[in-house]
């Protein structure tokens, strides 16, 4: 019987997107779709993950058309190591990311966090300075950057105006390495 619960268990966490639990300036979100993705530079080497959740469906295909979703809930986060012997970021990997405004001058794994409310016309409704994560720590669990591949991990941040937010995620690897250049359409 054991064995069966841990079976269902496994099963329902397939597919499972994450979770936020709290509010940032009043506004919760409940994750409906997660991805991720890898950022790297002009000679191809990777040098920051990128996690985001919304309450929106098809984050991947949105963001690859150039749009942006109107009334939609999202938090992102950027994780990066920063070595400061060679004042190089490193490709991120799997590890705890400190929760930062900006990197510090030593080395180590950082992360940072942003909170968005959009309204119907795609205009921000958080205060900037409330949506922005202060300190907390994200852990990075797994991380496979490939077709279907996927980043897990909790997180446990603090934003601007003192809302804590813990949670956790399952993203999608999003390919966005050929992402448009203009500004997104808000639809």
């Amino acid at each position: 019987m054991n064995r069966l619960m841990m079976a269902v268990a496994a099963l329902a966490m397939v597919g499972c997107s994450g979770s936020m639990n709290g509010t940032v300036g009043g506004v919760s979100l409940n994750v409906a779709d997660a991805i991720f993705a890898v950022l790297k530079d002009d000679a191809g080497k990777s040098f920051a993950a990128i996690v985001a959740m919304s309450d929106k469906p098809k984050m991947c295909e949105t963001l690859k058309a150039n749009r942006e979703t109107k009334s939609s809930t999202l938090i992102v986060f950027t994780m990066f190591r920063y070595n400061s012997g060679a004042t190089e970021f490193l490709s991120p990997d799997v590890g705890e990311y400190t929760v930062v405004d900006s990197p510090p001058n030593n080395g180590g794994n950082f992360a940072n966090s942003n909170f968005t409310r959009n309204d119907s016309d795609c205009r921000q409704t958080v205060a900037t300075d409330a949506a922005k994560g202060k300190s907390g720590l994200i852990k990075l669990t797994g991380i496979k950057a490939e077709t279907n591949g996927n980043a897990n991990g909790t997180y446990d941040i603090t934003f601007g105006a003192g809302d804590k937010v813990t949670g956790s995620f399952n993203a999608t690897y999003c390919d966005i390495s050929k992402l448009p250049t203009a500004d997104p359409n808000c639809e």
